[in-house]
């Protein structure tokens, strides 16, 4: 039996987003979940021929998702990273009592780009007047404050709260200015009217932009601090940009539009996800939403090839850990392979290569005469040896007529995350113990262990940086057998302990210590040394909390930290 904690996120607890998950895998079993299916299988016998070269040693990022609360601050337009709006009914309201959320998001009436149409009249069965977004939110005022200008389009009648205040003399007609002072609450952008006279002329196309970006927000769209923060890396995976963990995208009408009132609820539109990477010119790493249809993945990879500069690679995986159940995209995998085949066991994993080959050749033919910029991947849960078969091998599909589901792609992939195994509960013990000999002897000890190991017990590996070199060399044997690539999708610390405060504040510090260059470093040597291909960071951006330390920066606007640091030497080094 493997227990195998897997935590990530940077949401706080007020937020009410909790990402923790505690799986017990017993091999061989797992349960499923029901699910409906969506996606239209094609029929496939035999795989294209491979003729995209084999990726070099390189490393990338993820990118941390789009949400009011995300210190990436990636756009000019504040309104785009803004939260879901919140049906309101505040005492200063005739009939409310005061509701900062009344939690009838359903009974919003909302344009295809998700503008409120209208408010509910007083006599409607809704109890809400008033619907109110945030920006900004709970990052500690590390924003930029100053002047804003708010653009908008349409009649009605828009306030201003928290950290901005309405300058009355400056405003007119569809351009507010507000004044902005930073804090820990953000700013909050209410409609309390919207098409008063019912002419279909409803407040649309908000933008929040600072004063000095007025003339150029439109065109020049990111923040500029992120492209320079992000101009080190070779590639992007645009995973959490699209928002792929539980993703409810089947078909391409379903996708984010440029249009969208905000990027925080479906993710990013394909042709904003384009333009970082042309502006950048980096490769990205693109993640098809489990449900997706054939026909969503091959307009997506036709829009790739039109729009996306020919000079780029292109980096293709179905979906996100569709092995983890703390996502969606796990138990639909079972519930497909239990219905396809009428068994149970490993069967998600081989409906998960059986789709992902499906995938790898919708794209191959999109992309017949440019074969080479395409790298399609295929990955498993690295710490459970042996699982990667199911999908590689795929037996089931192969006993249809079809050839093995690792012939349809070129890369293989895996984690590279380490935690000296110090977030394992047989040793939570021993670590405080290093913290009652003081800080500096426990930050000492902690760097010791991830070095080298040994001085914890294992859990099913001790987590060190031998202990994940010990399965970069087990996966590298793998990915050789089937002359695939191997590459990281995720990597770096993995140091997250929710439940116990005084570990959270250890870790925090841990992470923040100068060594962590050095056991950076170590890490993408032995990835570079066991034959490992391209290496991507988790994460770029954001504020450390219970839930992890997982931007390598914790705010756009540093220049630096040790763990970044190591990252852009490394690549400066090996390029």
């Amino acid at each position: 039996m493997i227990k195998w904690v897997r935590i990530k996120g940077q949401r706080s607890l007020s937020q009410g987003l909790m990402f923790i998950v505690l799986m017990v895998i017993t091999v061989g079993m797992v349960i499923g979940c029901s699910s409906s299916p969506r996606a239209t299988p094609v029929a496939s016998s035999s795989a294209p021929v491979r003729s995209a070269p084999s990726p070099e040693l390189s490393v990338g990022t993820n990118l941390t998702g789009i949400a009011d609360w995300s210190t990436q601050l990636p756009f000019l337009d504040a309104m785009k990273s803004s939260r879901r709006w919140i049906t309101q009914c505040v005492d200063t309201d005739p009939g409310c009592t005061g509701q900062w959320s009344t939690e009838e998001g359903d009974a919003l009436d909302l344009d295809e780009h998700g503008w409120p149409k209208s408010l509910p009249a007083p006599d409607d069965a809704p109890i809400f007047t008033r619907v109110a977004t945030l920006m900004f939110r709970e990052i500690n005022g590390r924003y930029p404050g100053g002047q804003y200008v708010v653009l908008y389009e349409g009649e009605g009648t828009l306030g201003y709260g928290f950290d901005a205040r309405k300058d009355e003399a400056a405003s007119r007609p569809g351009r507010d200015v507000i004044n902005v002072t930073p804090s820990h609450d953000g700013i909050l952008l209410i409609v309390s009217a919207t098409d008063p006279n019912r002419t279909g002329d409803y407040l649309r196309n908000i933008h929040v932009v600072p004063i000095e970006a007025e003339e150029t927000f439109a065109t020049e769209i990111f923040n500029p601090l992120l492209l320079e923060r992000l101009q080190p890396f070779q590639s992007l995976r645009l995973m959490d940009w699209m928002r792929t963990n539980d993703s409810t995208v089947s078909e391409w009408s379903d996708r984010p539009q440029v249009d969208d009132y905000t990027y925080s609820l479906k993710g990013v539109p394909l042709e904003i996800m384009i333009e970082l990477a042309e502006r950048l010119g980096e490769d990205v790493w693109f993640c098809m939403p489990h449900m997706a249809t054939d026909d969503y993945m091959r307009r997506f990879a036709e829009l790739v090839k039109e729009q996306l500069d020919p000079s780029l690679k292109i980096y293709v995986e179905l979906s996100n850990e569709v092995w983890n159940w703390m996502f969606e995209q796990a138990h639909y995998a079972l519930d497909q392979g239990k219905e396809r085949w009428q068994q149970e066991g490993d069967v998600f994993m081989q409906w998960y290569g059986m789709r992902t080959a499906q995938m790898a050749d919708i794209w191959s033919e999109v992309f017949a005469d440019q074969r080479d910029r395409l790298v399609l991947v295929l990955g498993t849960q690295t710490s459970w040896r042996g699982l990667e078969r199911a999908a590689l091998d795929c037996p089931l599909w192969v006993a249809e007529g079809n050839t093995p589901c690792y012939q349809h792609v070129d890369a293989y992939t895996i984690t590279g995350y380490f935690t000296g195994g110090m977030v394992f509960d047989n040793n939570i013990e021993t670590v405080e113990g290093w913290l009652d000999e003081g800080q500096d002897v426990a930050i000492e000890k902690a760097i010791a262990q991830l070095s080298q190991g040994g001085m914890l017990e294992d859990g099913d590996h001790d987590g060190s940086i031998p202990g994940i070199r010990e399965l970069f060399d087990y996966h590298a044997a793998i990915a050789q057998e089937r002359d695939l690539s191997l590459l990281v999708y995720e990597g770096g610390q993995h140091l997250a302990l929710p439940d116990h405060e005084r570990l959270t504040e250890f870790f925090i510090e841990l992470n923040r210590h100068p060594e962590m260059y050095d056991i950076y470093t170590q890490l993408l040597n032995e990835w570079r040394d066991a034959g490992g291909a391209v290496f991507m960071n988790f994460a770029d951006f954001g504020v450390p909390s219970r839930w992890g330390s997982w931007g390598v920066l914790e705010n756009v606007a540093d220049e630096e930290s040790p763990r970044y640091n190591a990252l852009v030497d490394f690549i400066r080094d090996h390029s």
